[in-house]
């Protein structure tokens, strides 16, 4: 009989993680300006589910030009959380609050956040759109390269392909550059 009570409270754990899990969804935190990586690395050792999306620019400096990894959204920061776990992300130092709209906390759309973790394999080629996002293109997919798979809306500037990836919990654009070889139009 004390395996058979074992096995239950084994099974009541399991049913309470896979509801857990079911509830946590993608959520986006503004941080203290130019906190955003010190935030990853709290909320990492909380062991909470976090993304931090970065790009690679290029900084001048007086005598010398370096290559560095920022943050791709100025104080954001996705995790996905359940109620209880977005409280925790309140509490940790450099998380300023959960953006809302309308007193409803955002979400980002799985598929979002999957989208950019795709394009993140390779940050060189991303830049944030600082221009109002594009009229509604159309949809193509990656089907070369270190982003195959990775699908967006298409724009064209001076002859370069650009993907634009939409993020719009928060309203943002993200601008993946590829050659037109690698795009291919859904269907």
């Amino acid at each position: 009989m004390p395996g058979g009570l074992e096995e239950r409270r084994k099974t009541t754990m399991e049913h309470e993680n896979t509801t857990a899990t079911n509830r946590r969804k993608w959520r986006v935190f503004y941080t203290q300006s130019r906190a955003e990586k010190q935030c990853e690395t709290r909320l990492v050792q909380r062991e909470i589910d976090v993304f931090l999306p970065k790009c690679e620019v290029v900084r001048q400096w007086k005598d010398r030009k370096k290559k560095v990894i920022e943050p791709l959204f100025r104080n954001y920061i996705f995790a996905c959380v359940d109620e209880q776990d977005r409280l925790r992300v309140l509490k940790t130092p450099g998380i300023v609050r959960c953006v809302s709209f309308g007193g409803t906390p955002a979400l980002v759309d799985t598929a979002e956040v999957e989208q950019l973790k795709i394009a993140q394999q390779d940050p060189a080629r991303l830049r944030l759109v600082d221009a109002p996002l594009p009229t509604l293109g159309k949809t193509v997919t990656i089907t070369d390269g270190p982003l195959r798979g990775l699908r967006g809306e298409v724009a064209q500037h001076r002859g370069l392909y650009h993907i634009i990836l939409r993020v719009t919990a928060i309203q943002q654009a993200v601008r993946v550059h590829v050659p037109a070889a690698w795009v291919e139009a859904d269907r």
